[in-house]
């Protein structure tokens, strides 16, 4: 019999995970999150560990770092559980799982990979196998004597290196092939991992910066450690060298993205947004030479708006004007299209670029709705390939400038700035699969029953997926009403609303402290703005703890009116108030609060109330909690039907 530690911290699957582990006949101990996860199994060792990856404090993937990196767990094997990532994903390799189960599974499923990861013997391979194998890994594998002299040096390193790397001591690599650390300094003789692991010492994420053979810069992360005989004498070092260039990519685009909205949310004018964009995108991507063109509108022609040279790097001569199709920009102002220069030096360039000192180039279109208002521009020193992830960040980046310079909203340009397709349909992905898990995994639970069950007996199961089908088709259908909301499909059924009567109809049967007129009429659709009011006030009642009051207070002027919903609950995390009305996005703290939520109460409120030609803003509370601000428009003939609002294409949403 096993032992074995579930880790998960919703409930309903945690208990089908522990009666899988029964029903194969072992011991089942629980853990609600990562970190009490961590500590149970450094306290008494487990033959298995099975753990969620979104969970709060620690997650999974950390969670399984944390115990390779730990003497008593390293070789206790971890089968992780996600529905939150693919199984292919590169940060849930790095964790060095022995099993990924996606969500949703099936009982069986669940099943057979624990059974496998607890009764097959570890495989024996013979030294042809082994030398196959060490050719085949996509992974560097490196391994010396005691003196420093290579032994083992597979494929994958001499294709990056070139074969001549065999015969490169230990401690010679650095000078010899430029490494660097990862902030960018060079990395000394003695600090090479495979040299300190013949010190005794054990390495992991170790990191390094080194060139390919066409002079790009590529990320690695190395794990070394001494071999040692039976009797602990060290007898050579082993790393393993995982090119983790993708990751550090995403990373660097994430902050990229970050302090690009920085710089225009403070920026106090068009001039100064265009120069604090161009320093923030050299920043994080280390370009030294960028330029914003615009068209100038009186004679047709691109002229520089702003332009952003790195200290101590080369300047470049180029026109102060420039026609459609002349030059890089001018190319791009034609097409319409991003444009990349690898390697300037190469013949049939598909543009004539002169940058002395400069390698690689790209430009993108600044776009206003279906206009090319300008061109963003950039030069850099190294080889640079064409990278589709690194292409549409600059795209959007380049779109929200010319939104900003269009529309000067810079409230509206940080949730587009936070964009992602990819996040927004793992959050789909997210919300469906675990109400799936639960379904599925409960059916599979009662189709075993005896036939002998009764109904009573297994009405605690069946409860559990009615609920969770309850959950999926109100989902689906606040889904649908959203995207008809966004599109322009839904119609709103504008007159004459009396909105202090509508907030006071929306009052739930809880402690509500209001401030409210006799009347306050606005032009309106009286059921979608109390869809409003209930989801702001509902917000804040749930999440305010018990015997908390809620202020709810409705004012005016002679433009607009104005509700205010407070509370005293559980607040917003610092750095998730730029992502709160897109749909499905939760703050992490009521994530895992163990409050029910969708995620779309908020997405639906900010697109009712712009098609009402209004504005919604969520602040921190100064005792504590969230202010909720609605501002509405009171003149007649400024609101009317529903038309496709501004979409929201940030992931921040409701908490």
């Amino acid at each position: 019999m096993a032992s074995v530690l579930v880790v998960e911290d919703n409930p309903e699957h945690q208990a089908v995970i522990a009666e899988v582990v029964r029903r194969l006949g072992h011991t089942a101990t629980l853990a609600g999150d990562g970190r009490e996860g961590l500590a149970s199994a450094v306290a008494a060792r487990p033959d298995l560990v099975v753990a969620d990856v979104d969970m709060p404090h620690l997650d999974g993937i950390r969670m399984c770092r944390a115990l390779r990196e730990h003497p008593a767990t390293a070789t206790v094997p971890v089968v992780l559980i996600t529905a939150y990532l693919p199984p292919g994903d590169t940060s849930l390799a790095s964790a060095e799982a022995d099993a990924v189960v996606p969500k949703p599974f099936s009982v069986r499923e669940l099943s057979d990979t624990l059974r496998t990861c607890l009764e097959s013997p570890p495989p024996r391979h013979d030294p042809a196998f082994t030398e196959a194998l060490l050719r085949s890994l996509d992974a560097g594998v490196v391994a010396c004597d005691l003196d420093g002299r290579l032994v083992v040096i597979n494929q994958a390193v001499r294709d990056f290196f070139g074969d001549e790397s065999l015969g490169v001591p230990a401690r010679d690599w650095a000078e010899t092939f430029g490494l660097r650390r990862h902030d960018g300094t060079p990395l000394p003789p003695d600090e090479v991992a495979l040299y300190r692991a013949l010190g005794g010492e054990e390495l992991r994420h170790d990191g390094v910066i080194a060139h390919d053979r066409q002079n790009r810069r590529r990320w690695f992360a190395i794990n070394a450690r001494p071999v040692r005989d039976a009797g602990g004498n060290i007898l050579g070092a082993v790393a393993a060298v995982h090119d983790v260039t993708a990751e550090h990519h995403q990373h660097q685009y994430e902050r990229c993205k970050t302090e690009v909205l920085k710089a225009l949310v403070h920026a106090p004018d068009a001039d100064r947004a265009g120069t604090e964009v161009l320093r923030a995108i050299s920043g994080e991507l280390g370009w030294p030479y960028l330029r914003l063109w615009l068209v100038d509108p009186v004679t047709d022609r691109l002229r520089p708006a702003a332009t952003h040279l790195a200290e101590g790097a080369p300047p470049i001569q180029l026109p102060q004007v420039l026609e459609r199709g002349e030059g890089l920009a001018g190319t791009c102002w034609a097409g319409g299209e991003p444009i990349w220069v690898p390697d300037l030096r190469a013949p049939d360039l598909p543009v004539v670029v002169e940058a002395e000192h400069y390698r690689a180039a790209m430009a993108v279109p600044v776009r206003s709705a279906d206009n090319v208002i300008g061109v963003l521009s950039f030069f850099t020193v190294e080889h640079q390939e064409p990278d589709p992830a690194l292409t549409v960040l600059l795209s959007g980046i380049a779109g929200h400038i010319g939104g900003y310079l269009e529309r000067r909203r810079a409230e509206e340009l940080s949730h587009q700035l936070a964009a992602s397709i990819g996040e927004y349909i793992a959050l789909v992905g997210h919300e469906l699969r675990t109400p799936l898990t639960s379904i599925g995994t409960y059916t599979d639970l009662i189709a075993e029953e005896d036939d002998k069950t009764t109904v009573g007996e297994v009405r605690e199961l069946l409860g559990v997926i009615e609920r969770n089908n309850a959950r999926l088709r109100s989902l689906v259908e606040r889904l649908l009403d959203l995207s008809a909301l966004e599109a322009g499909h839904a119609q709103l059924t504008v007159g004459d609303v009396d909105l202090a009567a509508v907030i006071t109809e929306a009052l739930p049967d809880a402690p509500i402290r209001t401030d409210l007129p006799a009347r306050l009429v606005i032009p309106g659709d009286r059921a979608r703005l109390r869809q409003v009011a209930e989801n702001l006030i509902g917000n804040a009642v749930k999440y305010s703890p018990d015997g908390s009051v809620v202020h709810v207070t409705l004012t005016s002027d002679d433009d607009a009116a104005v509700l205010t919903v407070s509370d005293s609950g559980i607040g917003i995390p610092s750095g998730e108030r730029d992502r709160l009305f897109a749909r499905l996005y939760r703050a992490t703290n009521a994530r895992h609060s163990g409050i029910p939520g969708a995620g779309l109460g908020l997405a639906l409120s900010r697109a009712i109330v712009e098609l009402h030609r209004g504005t919604i803003t969520l602040s921190g509370n100064d005792g504590g909690g969230t202010v909720a601000t609605v501002r509405l428009p009171r003149r007649s003939g400024t609101s009317g039907p529903a038309r496709p609002g501004h979409r929201d294409e940030t992931l921040g949403g409701n908490h």
